[in-house]
């Protein structure tokens, strides 16, 4: 009896494992170097510096596939885009400034209830380095009718780091003398936020004997605020130590905030309408909600983000 309790026991282990879905903070990677090495800023954090929080708002989501047939090497492209419409007038950048203040503060708090203190934001920006070290962020070049995305940075604070090579050369002095002034490593982060799960799926199969080819297309649009995976956040220390911080996958907010979901363009203001007009693809989506409510759903997204990281700070500690 005792051996197949054991071997029951063994069998609904190896079941859980199998079957175990992956948390938000195992969405969350370390890289060191450049590599994956052991990080050795983030298990040890009992203090941070939050240098700087940017929110990339995406107000359009596209998503393309191409597929292929085997038989003949035929293969054929299918798009699909979603658009964001706040039926009660457009997102300011006061609107987005809210939003980012907001996961700024959130963040501060989340950190310290889980014993990781924190640095204020007035003692970041009295130091040189926050005062010199700005980066440029470069905007896309030409006209657009719409907006693809709005960047906004917590606090209107400056652009320290933009989410590529980390600090090379007399920037490296600098950004370690700012620690070592601070007395904790600096959190630079970037994030993005999604409106949409945007899927599309063409099959290409050859039919009746070669005679012709088949092509089914397949779109699904659902309204889902998240974060997803972009440009590195970066972590460094008064060592000159760094370390990036990546996603690997999508961490949604749960939160239902869409009113009206539609393929009726008539609906969209001028400038969405205008780009629509020569497109070759499949019928765009139209998502439309309020301000409040698209604010309320990002909040929230931004809120998992911030519960991750600090879920993924303390396994850290742990292993």
């Amino acid at each position: 009896m005792k051996k197949q309790f054991y071997l029951l026991s063994i069998i609904v282990l190896i079941s859980n494992l199998m079957y175990a879905q992956p948390t938000d903070a195992d969405k969350l990677e370390i890289g060191v170097g450049g590599s994956f090495a052991k990080p050795k800023i983030i298990p040890k954090l009992n203090k941070l510096a939050i240098a700087q929080i940017a929110v990339s708002y995406k107000l359009f989501s596209e998503q393309k596939t191409v597929g292929k047939d085997k038989a003949s090497g035929k293969t054929a492209g299918a798009k699909v885009a979603a658009y964001l419409e706040t039926t009660d007038g457009e997102l300011s950048d006061t609107d987005f400034l809210e939003v980012t203040d907001y996961f700024y503060s959130y963040f501060q708090k989340k950190l310290k209830a889980n014993g990781i203190d924190t640095v204020g934001w007035s003692e970041i920006v009295a130091k040189d380095f926050y005062k010199s070290g700005e980066e440029k962020i470069v905007e896309e070049k030409g006209k657009k009718d719409v907006k693809d995305q709005v960047k906004s940075i917590a606090h209107k604070g400056n652009n320290l780091y933009g989410g590529a090579i980390a600090f090379a050369f007399g920037k490296i002095k600098k950004a370690s003398r700012f620690c070592e002034e601070l007395d904790a490593p600096a959190g630079f982060f970037n994030v993005t936020v999604d409106f949409a799960d945007v899927l599309v799926n063409v099959d290409v199969k050859t039919v009746q004997g070669g005679s012709y080819i088949s092509y089914k297309y397949n779109s699904s649009v659902t309204p889902e605020m998240k974060v997803v995976p972009s440009v590195f956040s970066l972590f460094w220390n008064e060592k000159s130590q760094a370390e990036s911080l990546f996603m690997k996958d999508d961490i949604k907010s749960e939160f239902s905030y869409s009113d009206r979901i539609t393929e009726d363009v008539s609906k969209a203001r001028s400038g969405l309408a205008k780009q629509f007009a020569f497109r070759k693809e499949m019928t765009p989506v139209l998502i439309e909600t309020t301000r409040e409510k698209y604010k309320a759903a990002a909040k929230k997204a931004l809120e998992k983000y911030a519960d991750a990281f600090v879920a993924k700070a303390q396994g850290l500690k742990k292993d």
